[in-house]
């Protein structure tokens, strides 16, 4: 039996309402809409299903069950290197699990980065699928739910009062697919991402690069980067950062200049690196027979235990 370590984004939570006539729900209103949770909906090519496993006065714990039954994949032997479909009826499907905790005090949810099941961002496309085919809520309420992205050192606040800018560092890589996550992204948001560099993402990825990376230096002393600039520049990567698909392909987002509390050296902020998330390690089976529902849940309340009090200081 493996182990395996798994990436938790802890990530702040807004609900803002589209009309003030309609009845004012917050997220664990939400959650625990009985047109939302237990439901199942059509998400990414694949079955999503949401259900709340447990729930107290500081939390709720939600788990997510996503099922493929298009596009499986073949296996192989391994000694004869024979390829062979794979038995699964025709209605079966492979299914996979992510879970989630939702600190009630605190507005942010701690999410499980899943690559096999959803991405944060698609859980918000399953609530608002499930909003728009429901028979009551849809009469109840209007809404949309807004992610934020969390940062350790408040290293965002910092970049935005530098008093000079004196360089932007950006690299990221798979180009292509960088470009399809932000357009899928993009299709779910009513205030579209948009970033300067994507023409440059665009055309290495016509290229068919690897990575792209761009550079802007300012070297004489007295003179910096334009602050009306740079500064939508870095607003834009904040946003984009709050989306997991999106961070996945990024490797480096630096801002350099001199700040408040620096005016003599500059100061390098690691707007990628200071992101706030969490891990946890579960076993992992090489066949998995019941999603390790128990294991994530201890897991994850483990985690939100020790992280608690950090968030708390300052959120």
């Amino acid at each position: 039996m493996s182990t395996k370590k798994c990436k938790i984004d802890i990530i702040s939570v807004q609900i803002k309402q589209l009309d003030r006539e309609h009845k004012k729900m917050t997220f664990v209103d939400i959650l625990k809409h009985p047109e939302i949770v237990d439901q199942e909906k059509s998400i990414s090519n694949r079955s999503v299903h949401y259900s709340i496993i447990e729930e107290t006065d500081k939390f709720i714990i939600g788990f997510l069950r996503s099922t493929l039954d298009k596009d499986l994949p073949a296996k192989i032997d391994k000694e004869t290197k024979t390829i062979s479909k794979l038995d699964v009826k025709e209605s079966e499907g492979l299914v996979y699990g992510s879970i989630f905790l939702y600190s009630k005090d605190l507005s942010c949810i701690f999410f499980e980065v899943n690559k096999n099941c959803i991405y944060l961002d698609s859980f918000r496309k399953f609530i608002i699928k499930c909003y728009l085919e429901s028979s009551f809520l849809k009469n109840e309420t209007s809404f949309d739910i807004i992610f934020g992205t969390i940062y350790r050192k408040k290293e965002y606040e910092r970049a935005l009062e530098m008093t000079q800018f004196k360089g932007f560092k950006m690299k990221v890589h798979q180009p292509a697919l960088l470009l399809q996550e932000i357009n899928n992204v993009n299709r779910s948001l009513e205030d579209k991402v948009e970033l300067d560099f994507l023409p440059e993402i665009q055309k290495a990825a016509e290229l068919n690069s690897d990575i792209a990376e761009i550079h802007y230096k300012v070297s004489a002393k007295e003179k910096g980067l334009y602050r009306n600039k740079i500064l939508p520049v870095i607003e834009s990567f904040h946003k984009l950062l709050g989306f997991s698909e999106i961070r996945d392909h990024i490797d480096v987002v630096e801002v350099v200049g001199y700040t408040v509390d620096s005016s003599k050296a500059k100061k390098p902020i690691d707007l990628l690196g200071d992101v706030y998330y969490g891990t946890f390690k579960i076993s992992i089976p090489r066949l998995d027979g019941n999603l390790q529902k128990k294991e994530r849940k201890e897991s994850i309340i483990n985690l939100y235990l020790n992280e608690y009090p950090i968030l708390k200081s300052y959120l």
